[in-house]
């Protein structure tokens, strides 16, 4: 009976001895990302105040997303639409027009 309650403490040792190195490993990766969060917050931070001082100092201008006189982009899908529109102006497509000709 001794022997199998010695074994078992050596079992219980080498058990206690994994979860303390993981335990270990745990705080020291949570150690990594925590520096890193940092490290990402300073450079946003930069970046942030390198933004602000050109936006405030006039020598770039922020993003506009969109007019607001609510005129077309170039590019915009209505461009197409817009084409098309200025060959029926006569009300006639380009193969109709070209039927009359003849």
């Amino acid at each position: 009976m001794e022997s199998k309650i010695a074994y078992l403490n050596v079992e219980l040792a080498v058990v206690a001895e994994r979860e303390k190195k993981r335990e270990e490993k745990e705080r020291k990766r949570e150690e990594e990302i925590a520096a890193a969060k940092e490290v990402e917050n300073k450079r946003y931070a930069a970046l942030q105040a390198q933004l602000t001082f050109l936006f405030e100092s006039g020598n770039i201008l922020p993003p506009c997303p969109a007019s607001s006189d609510g005129s077309d982009q170039e590019g915009d899908k209505n461009d197409k639409s817009d084409k098309e529109s200025e060959g029926d102006e006569n009300g006639k497509s380009d193969k109709e027009s070209e039927g009359d000709e003849e």
